[in-house]
């Protein structure tokens, strides 16, 4: 993600360091702060211990398992490798899961290789059969719904939380649901297809493409947030509930890292979370930091400047 390296270089610069570049072309630089010198990439990794592999945040399946082995809530999930599949084992595992489910490239990123609102055994191992090919492993999980969060983790504190506001298109009494999403679509970097999820997204809020929505009701567009299709954020780092950053530092030590953005599933973030459903969904190595700087809605939180301090302190 290139919005990292200008997010960092200019912390840095209003932090009274100067920047070196190394290799342009790899992303990597030096910042020179605070008497230290320390080489960055575009995305920062910050491991508790030397010999912590990058795997166990990179890869799904891996993460799902230790939260589990931790007893940390996860939604179960199966998975499934390109090298060993056999379908009908595949078939006793799509059995054991709760539907709807999700299925995803246990490797992906960035909204890739991502299958949600699988209904049913039969729909789900015919997308497996079909998929499976393209990837090394696939994770099936149970979906869970609520809000979705993004909680940035450096060492025994949450630094940066956000809501993460699904795309939604806005009523003005007038046009239809379908010119409604085309027009705001004009200015998103990534389009949403008007395809049967689509369909079946609307249809659950009672809502058709050729619905005339009443001013200022909102439809939402996608089950989760996606910068890049309209969503928005809203900072909440001042709401999070104890227990759930005791949870969140917790998976951080689990998987050997200082520093992690993890994607979180509840009804209010503010809440106890053993008084609802709250789930780890993901856990993310080298978090983007870009976008807990000016959030759609609430306050920027510098988290940079928080993480190069907690790297100088430990230089």
């Amino acid at each position: 993600m290139k919005k990292n390296p200008l997010i960092i270089k200019n912390a840095i610069l209003n932090m009274g360091g100067t920047i070196e570049e190394f290799v342009p072309e790899r992303g990597c630089f030096y910042i020179n702060v605070l008497g230290k010198r320390i080489l960055l990439e575009r995305k920062i990794s910050i491991t508790r211990q030397s010999f912590v592999s990058g795997q166990l945040t990179r890869c799904k399946d891996i993460t799902h398992k230790l939260l589990l082995a931790h007893n940390l809530p996860s939604p179960q999930s199966e998975c499934f490798y390109k090298k060993s599949f056999i379908k009908q084992e595949a078939e006793k595992q799509l059995s054991a899961l709760k539907y709807p489910i999700i299925l995803k490239d246990a490797q992906g990123s960035n909204s890739r290789g991502i299958f949600p609102l699988i209904g049913n055994i039969r729909d789900a191992m015919i997308l497996l059969e079909e998929e499976l090919p393209h990837y090394r492993s696939m994770i099936a999980q149970e979906m869970v719904f609520g809000k979705e969060y993004r909680l940035l983790v450096l060492d025994e504190k949450v630094i940066g939380a956000l809501e993460m506001i699904p795309p939604y298109a806005v009523g003005d009494g007038v046009s239809t649901l379908r010119k409604i999403i085309e027009e705001k679509q004009d200015s998103t970097e990534k389009r949403t297809e008007f395809d049967e999820k689509l369909v079946q997204i609307l249809k659950e809020q009672n809502f058709t493409l050729e619905s005339v929505m009443t001013k200022n009701e909102i439809a939402y567009i996608k089950k989760s947030s996606c910068l890049a299709e309209g969503g928005e954020t809203r900072d909440v780092t001042d709401s999070v509930h104890p227990d759930i950053e005791k949870i969140c530092v917790a998976a951080s030590k689990v998987v050997g890292k200082y520093l992690v953005g993890i994607d979180v599933m509840c009804s209010d973030i503010s809440k106890d979370p053993s008084q609802q459903s709250f789930h780890i969904i993901e856990i993310n190595g080298k978090p983007d930091l870009y976008i807990h700087y000016n959030p759609t809605h609430g306050q920027t939180r510098n988290v940079v400047e928080d993480i190069v301090r907690f790297m100088v302190k430990n230089a």
